[in-house]
């Protein structure tokens, strides 16, 4: 949780965690081979989707997982895609909670 001060207002609170109470970290390494790693902090238990697209905005692969309350980290297969650049989004509950691109060498 973070606090602003907006001159002339009031003080807005900014949760870091989404509406879903999902936040989700960069992929690791931003050059992926077979696999891939990504960090996910969550105030409860809930339903990750991951859908990763082609440049063309065809989807390449999805993904689901099971996410408990806390910090973990999640071990991608990247192994089925071929060679590219690929952006991969991130869903809570039907949300959208974040869109990361990489490349697959």
């Amino acid at each position: 949780m973070c606090q602003y001060y907006i001159p002339g207002w009031y003080c807005v609170s900014v949760n870091f965690l989404n509406v879903m109470g999902m936040y989700i970290q960069n992929l690791q390494p931003g050059l992926v081979d077979d696999l891939s790693y990504v960090t996910v902090l969550a105030d409860k238990t809930g339903r990750l989707i991951l859908k990763v697209l082609d440049l063309e905005g065809r989807i390449a692969k999805t993904m689901e997982a099971t996410i408990t309350e806390g910090k973990q980290q999640l071990e991608l297969n990247m192994q089925d895609l071929v060679s590219g650049r690929y952006v991969m989004n991130a869903f809570c509950g039907g949300i959208f909670i974040k869109s990361i691109r990489f490349e697959k060498q």
